[in-house]
C-alpha cells in the first residue's frame, strides 16, 4: 500500500497537474517585469547621517510600510540562501514549479493533516502579482498557478522572479518587503545582514506574525547551530516590531527632504551625534524658559567651506502642537542680525571706516513715508562713538545714520545677493530696514553670516552627500568681511551693549544678537573659520516672550554650540582678527578718550548671595595713541588701563576720566 501511494504520488498526481496547466483554458498575459518595478512605490523615508548612521524614519505612505525597489545586489549573500532554505531550495533548476515539493506537500496534506506548502518562489509571486486573490485558490486554482509559474519563467530571468519577490513579499506588521522588514527588525540594510539576522528574517516569510515560540523554533530548525543565538535575538525583535521606530532625530529635515526624495534611503550631510547634542541642549534651555514664555527654539550649523549642513533642528519637540513646524524656515522679523550688512555695505562703498565716529544722540529722520525717530533698546543715548562699537554694541541710532548716508538701494541689493528670499521692495522698509523689520528665515540668515566667514562668497547649501558643489559668488571684498569679522569678534566692542563679559563670547568667534519688536523673536548668529551657528528662540505663535534679550535667549545656545564645536571639531585658523588701523577721521569735538562703561547714571544692585569681593565691574575706557590716563573714583586717583576691574560699594560713586590733570568725562553710579 505504502509503494503504491509513493508511485502515485511521485507519478500519477505530477503528469495530471502538468497536463492540466498546460491545457487549461488559455493562461492570462504575464505582467512586464519593467512595469511592476516601475509601480512601485516604497512608503519610508529613511536618513542617514554623514557616516551612515540611521538619523530619522519618517512614513510618506499610510497605505502599507514598504521600500524603494531594492536590487538583489542590495541584499546579501546570506539573505538569498537563508531565503532559498526557507522558501525554495531548487530555485535555481526548476521552471517555476517543484514537482518534488508539491506531491510532497499534498502528501503532506492528504495523509499527516500537515499545511506544508510547496509553492515555489515563482508560484509565490504570482499570488503576489495577482489583482485576484482567490485566483489561485483551490484545486483549480492550483493548476492555474502551475500553469502561470512556466509561463512565468519563460517571460522573466530567475534574478528579475527572486528580485520581484524580495521586494513584493508581506513581512512582519505592515512591513512589505525584505528591505523594508531589515530596517524595522535591524535598523541596517538587507546587504548589511550576517547569517543570524538573514536566517531569523527568511523563516518569517511562511508566517509573518508569528509568536515568538513559533518563530524561534523555525530559526532552530534551519540552522540549528546558531539556536541560541536565535534565542536571543528572536525576542528583542519581536519589541521592536512591535515598537515603531525610535529614530526621530531630524523631523524636520526629513519634511523638507521629502519634497526632492519621496521614499527610500537619503544620507545627509548632518552629523548624527551633534544634531542629539543640539536638540537636547535646545529642550533644556526652553524648559529653562517657559516662566518667560519662551516655548521654542530652532538651530542650524554649517560647515563654511563646504556648505554642508551639519545639524538642522527646526524646533524644540515640546509642543505637540507645533510638532511639524519648520522654525529653520519660518519667517520671523530679523531685529539688529542685518546690521552687519549694513556696515559692510558703508565700509565697502567708502563711506566710513571701523574708526569712524558717529554720534548716537536723538534725532528725527524725514522720508516719503512721514518721520521715523529711531531709539535704542535702552532709551540711552551714547555721544560719540565709533562705527565698530555701534554696530557690535547694536546701537539703533547710528544705523539708521549710516542707512542714511548710503541714499540709495544698495544695502537692499546686497541683502538680495545674499539670498534674503523673502526681502519686499525697498520701499516698503524705509530706514527701518537698517533695525531689521525685514521678516526673514533662520536658514537665510546663517547663509548670509557663512558669506562673512567666506570672505564674502556666498554659495548654497548641501543636505545630501550626494548633493553636487555649488558655484560661488562674490557678494563683499575680503577687505569689508575681515573689518566686519574684526568688529564682531572683540568683546570690547560690545561693551555698550552687553559688557564684557557675556553669552557672546566663544573662543574669538564673531557673533551678533538681534531682538524683534515686543521681544517676539530672539537671534544669535555667529562663525568661526571652521562653521556657522544661527540659532532662533521666540514662540511659533508669534506671542512676545517677557524679558528675554540676546544674551539670555539664544545666545546662551549659540554659545554652548560653538564651544562644543571648538572641542569636538576644532578650527585649524587660530584667530579670524583682522587687524585694523586706526582711523584718522575723528572728529574735533570730540575728546581722544572716553569712559565707555560704566554709564552716567546708571544704577547697580549688589546680589546679596555672592560675596562683596566677587562682585566686579568693568571699567573701560576708549582712547587713540599713547595717552597718559587716569580714573579718579570718588577723589581718589588710580592709573587707567583700558580695563580693569572695580569693586563695588553701596552708595553714590564718580568716576572721572583724567588726561593732563583735567577732567575729560565724569559719570555718576549709584550702587544698592
Amino acid at each position: 500500500m505504502k509503494l503504491r501511494t509513493k508511485w502515485v504520488l511521485s507519478f500519477i498526481i505530477p503528469s495530471l497537474i502538468f497536463s492540466a496547466g498546460v491545457f487549461v483554458a488559455q493562461a492570462p498575459a504575464v505582467p512586464e517585469y519593467d512595469l511592476i518595478k516601475t509601480r512601485h512605490k516604497g512608503s519610508e523615508l529613511w536618513l542617514k547621517d554623514r557616516n551612515g548612521h540611521l538619523l530619522h524614519q519618517m512614513r510618506v505612505d499610510n497605505q502599507e510600510r514598504s521600500f524603494t525597489w531594492m536590487s538583489l545586489k542590495q541584499a546579501s549573500p546570506a539573505l538569498i540562501n537563508s531565503v532559498f532554505e526557507s522558501e525554495d531550495k531548487n530555485f535555481i533548476h526548476h521552471s517555476g514549479v517543484d514537482y518534488k515539493a508539491l506531491v510532497a506537500s499534498l502528501y503532506q496534506r492528504v495523509f499527516k493533516r500537515s499545511s506544508r506548502g510547496g509553492s515555489t518562489i515563482s508560484m509565490q509571486l504570482l499570488k503576489l502579482l495577482s489583482k485576484n486573490r482567490n485566483y489561485y485558490s483551490g484545486i483549480t486554482g492550483k493548476i492555474r498557478q502551475v500553469r502561470d509559474a512556466y509561463n512565468l519563467e519563460q517571460s522573466w530571468s530567475k534574478d528579475e522572479i527572486l528580485e520581484a519577490y524580495l521586494n513584493l513579499i508581506p513581512l512582519r506588521g505592515e512591513n512589505r518587503g525584505i528591505a523594508a522588514t531589515s530596517w524595522a527588525l535591524y535598523q541596517k540594510s538587507p546587504g548589511s545582514l550576517t547569517l543570524t539576522e538573514a536566517t531569523a528574517l527568511a523563516v518569517l516569510i511562511r508566517s509573518p506574525n508569528a509568536d515568538q515560540t513559533v518563530w524561534v523554533r523555525r530559526a532552530c530548525q534551519q540552522r540549528p547551530t546558531n539556536c541560541e543565538q536565535f534565542k536571543n535575538v528572536i525576542p528583542e525583535l519581536v519589541r521592536k516590531s512591535s515598537a515603531g521606530s525610535k529614530y526621530q532625530s531630524a523631523l524636520h529635515l526629513a519634511q523638507r527632504l521629502n519634497k526632492t526624495f519621496q521614499a527610500g534611503e537619503v544620507k545627509t550631510t548632518i552629523h548624527g551625534d551633534l544634531q542629539t547634542y543640539i536638540q537636547e541642549l535646545i529642550q533644556s534651555h526652553v524648559s529653562s524658559l517657559k516662566k518667560q514664555n519662551v516655548n521654542e527654539a530652532a538651530a542650524i550649523v554649517i560647515e563654511n567651506e563646504t556648505g554642508e549642513v551639519w545639524a538642522y533642528v527646526g524646533g524644540s519637540g515640546l509642543s505637540p502642537e507645533h510638532k511639524y513646524v519648520d522654525g529653520i524656515q519660518a519667517l520671523r522679523q530679523a531685529g539688529s542680525t542685518l546690521k552687519p550688512f549694513l556696515y559692510a555695505t558703508a565700509f565697502e562703498k567708502g563711506l566710513i571706516t571701523p574708526d569712524s565716529w558717529i554720534e548716537d544722540s536723538a534725532v528725527d529722520i524725514v522720508f516719503e513715508r512721514g518721520v521715523y525717530k529711531p531709539q535704542n533698546h535702552d532709551r540711552k543715548y551714547y555721544g560719540w562713538v565709533k562705527a565698530k562699537v555701534a554696530l557690535a554694541s547694536s546701537l539703533n541710532v547710528p544705523a539708521v545714520k549710516v542707512f542714511k548716508l548710503l541714499n540709495d538701494e544698495s544695502f537692499w541689493e546686497n541683502l538680495k545677493a545674499l539670498n534674503f528670499r523673502s526681502l519686499q521692495n525697498p520701499d516698503y522698509y524705509g530706514p527701518a530696514l537698517a533695525l531689521g523689520v525685514a521678516d526673514i528665515t533662520l536658514e537665510d540668515l546663517a547663509q548670509a553670516y557663512r558669506a562673512l566667514a567666506r570672505n564674502g562668497l556666498y554659495s548654497d547649501l548641501k543636505f545630501t552627500s550626494s548633493a553636487e558643489k555649488n558655484v560661488s559668488s562674490r557678494v563683499f571684498t575680503e577687505s569689508t568681511t575681515s573689518q566686519v569679522t574684526e568688529i564682531l569678534s572683540h568683546s570690547e566692542n560690545r561693551v555698550l551693549g552687553f559688557g564684557l563679559d557675556s553669552s557672546l563670547s566663544a573662543n574669538g568667534a564673531a557673533v551678533k544678537t538681534g531682538t524683534s519688536k515686543d521681544m517676539r523673536d530672539n537671534w544669535c548668529v555667529g562663525y568661526n573659520p571652521r562653521f556657522t551657528v544661527a540659532v532662533w528662540v521666540g514662540n511659533f505663535t508669534g506671542e512676545p516672550m517677557w524679558n528675554v534679550m540676546g544674551v539670555t535667549g539664544a545666545a546662551p545656545i549659540w554659545q554652548k554650540i560653538m564651544q562644543h564645536l571648538d572641542e569636538r571639531f576644532p578650527s585649524t585658523e587660530k584667530n579670524l582678527s583682522f587687524q585694523q588701523k586706526p582711523s584718522e577721521t575723528n572728529p574735533q569735538t570730540y575728546p581722544r578718550a572716553k569712559i565707555l562703561y560704566p554709564q552716567d547714571g546708571m544704577i547697580l544692585a549688589l546680589d546679596p548671595g555672592i560675596p562683596n569681593e566677587n562682585q566686579k565691574v568693568p571699567l573701560v575706557i576708549e582712547s587713540v595713541g599713547k595717552e597718559k590716563l587716569f580714573w579718579k573714583i570718588n577723589g581718589k586717583k588710580i592709573s587707567a588701563n583700558s580695563r580693569q576691574l572695580w569693586e563695588p560699594q553701596k552708595g553714590r560713586h564718580v568716576f572721572e576720566l583724567i588726561k593732563d590733570n583735567q577732567t575729560l568725562e565724569s559719570v555718576t553710579v549709584l550702587v544698592k
